[in-house]
């Protein structure tokens, strides 16, 4: 169990770390900024924007260091970060490159760190420095030689001067122990607090993502409504209404002609048989039984297998998701082979169900690759392709399709799994 003393100096001595380690650091910002001094001036003549992506990068790597550091210091979660990548970049994309919000919030933090930072020094490790120094100079400068005396905050050749370094080295030590931590905290806290990004803009595309889905689902939800509907007027309840109609007869007639009664029941009975087997088509076209007992891999196998085209299917890094994501992308799978089966001419089908970690959420992919003739269009004539589409939008999803004329056609759905 740790000692009080031991509690007490811990968090100091990681603050005097933390603050020794951006020093370092400052000196990696200082000459940094040298160098975009350096390339300033070519800026007036063109050439100097073409250094322009190389610096932007340096300042994105030196300040997400900066923010991974303070993240440490102050043990929180350091926002996720992307290095950017700038190739092929026109002249006004690389002029554009240093309007951004990214940009500047990155310059800000460089601009306080290189100001900042000597005071934070100073005060952070300038003061246990004069503490130790100024406090022991008591205990050798009667050693020093006369023309050579020992130097603390002055040079001290009596007693008197040797007391009052002394007394130096422990208000100074009593000041560097007080601020300490706190210096630690606030530089760190700063830091993150310059370097966050901005969460409006995301959150307010979060919510138009968000409410583009929900419209897609009530869009989807009332589209399989009319088609539920259409399939219980247009198939189960006529069959059945000829089945009430051939049972009427078969009673008229029972009586008096017993085999046209006969004749009548087993036609009743067959067209029970047909809207029975219209009703579970319809139950399966919902949610289809064969993914509560196999799994999302066990019915992809299934529709794969009836393909006419040779069909691949790989579910090696395929993991369990919600039932609704399951069905969305049974349909969605179903979908696309029918395409593929009825309009590639494809010679070879390759299908891929994988789950890809990420964050906030793991991501349900389905690809679908085939070497047809390619120039299938999202929202085409007859592909089926904008149904994929809105399923897979209701459940924040996205469809990414590649289709040259002349093939090869790649679809890739990816569906959001939930948090």
């Amino acid at each position: 169990m740790p000692t009080a003393s031991a509690t007490a100096f811990r968090p100091r001595w990681r603050a005097f770390a933390f603050i020794g380690i951006e020093a370092g650091w400052w000196l990696v910002g200082l000459f940094y900024a040298c160098a975009v001094l350096a390339v300033a001036p070519f800026l007036l003549f063109g050439i100097g924007w073409y250094a322009v992506p190389t610096l932007v990068e340096w300042l994105d790597s030196l300040a997400n260091g900066g923010r991974t550091r303070a993240a440490g210091f102050a043990r929180t979660r350091a926002p996720e970060h992307q290095p950017p990548v700038h190739r092929d970049l026109t002249f006004r994309d690389r002029m554009a490159l240093v309007t951004t919000p990214e940009f500047q919030r990155n310059a800000t933090w460089l601009l306080a760190h290189l100001f900042l930072m000597p005071i934070i020094v100073a005060l952070g490790i300038g003061l246990p420095l004069v503490a130790i120094n100024s406090s022991l100079a008591i205990v050798y400068w009667w050693a020093a030689p006369l023309d050579d005396p020992a130097i603390a905050m002055f040079p001290i050749t009596s007693w008197p001067l040797a007391l009052a370094s002394l007394a130096i080295g422990i208000v100074a030590g009593v000041l560097g122990w007080v601020i300490l931590p706190g210096l630690g905290r606030r530089t760190a806290s700063s830091t993150l607090s310059l370097l966050w990004p901005d969460r409006v803009p995301e959150m307010e595309q979060r919510i138009e993502s968000l409410s583009r889905s929900r419209a897609a689902a009530l869009d989807a939800h009332a589209s399989e409504l009319r088609r539920i509907e259409r399939e219980l007027h247009d198939g189960a309840q006529n069959r059945l209404v000829g089945v009430v109609m051939m049972i009427g007869l078969a009673q008229r007639t029972m009586t008096d002609d017993p085999e046209t009664a006969a004749a009548h029941l087993e036609r009743a009975q067959a067209a029970a048989s047909d809207a029975l087997t219209g009703l579970r088509e319809m139950v399966h076209d919902i949610y289809p039984p064969i993914l509560d007992e196999q799994g999302l891999a066990g019915a992809a196998s299934t529709l794969t297998s009836r393909m006419s085209v040779p069909t691949s299917l790989d579910v090696a890094e395929l993991r369990r998701a919600p039932a609704a994501v399951e069905s969305a992308a049974y349909f969605v799978l179903a979908e696309a082979l029918t395409n593929a089966a009825k309009y590639a001419e494809a010679s070879h089908v390759a299908v891929t169900l994988s789950t890809q970690s990420g964050s906030p959420e793991d991501i349900l992919v389905v690809r679908v690759h085939d070497d047809g003739r390619g120039g299938a269009i999202v929202g085409g004539t007859g592909s089926g392709l904008a149904g994929v589409a809105r399923r897979a939008e209701s459940l924040g999803g996205t469809l990414t399709m590649s289709s040259p004329v002349g093939g090869p056609t790649e679809m890739k759905v990816e569906l959001p799994c939930g948090f």
